[in-house]
């Protein structure tokens, strides 16, 4: 009888990422948030985190949105460290889409995975479905970001 084969797995990489979610109007920012459940609100910054897992990997990623009240020192802690931004308006505007996007270029530099979600006159299952549709976008753009750094 032959001896059994070991099977070699190899590891799943862990990662965590900290997503930015801005926007001009906290109670949209909210309802978006929310979409990830459980969202906290500390000082100002609400927080939410939520888990993917692919074959090879293992994602945790944690979301920060200030609210418009939030110090200054506060909206920078929101920023330092994210990997990406994701802007969130209740209807497409170029001129506050363009403010948010150098406000994020100033604080996190460029090359920066940044999506615009526009949101309309409700949050129904489509744009539940839409923002966890851009979610998985930006996961895989910041993956892909670290596999090229790392080759």
């Amino acid at each position: 009888m032959a001896p059994a084969k070991k099977k070699t797995t190899t590891p799943r990489k862990k990662y965590l990422f900290k997503i930015t979610v801005v926007g001009p109007d906290d109670r949209l920012l909210e309802q978006v948030l929310s979409t990830f459940d459980p969202v906290v609100a500390v000082d100002g910054i609400r927080i939410g985190s939520t888990e993917v897992d692919l074959d090879s990997s293992e994602i945790h990623a944690v979301f920060m949105s200030p609210r418009h009240s939030a110090l200054d020192i506060l909206l920078a802690l929101t920023y330092k460290g994210a990997s990406a931004a994701i802007i969130v308006l209740r209807e497409s505007d170029p001129e506050i889409e363009t403010i948010y996007r150098n406000e994020i270029r100033e604080n996190l530099g460029s090359g920066i995975p940044t999506r615009v979600v526009t949101i309309g006159s409700t949050l129904d299952d489509y744009k539940i479905n839409e923002i966890q549709h851009t979610f998985d976008d930006v996961i895989s753009e910041i993956l892909a970001m670290k596999t090229k750094k790392g080759s």
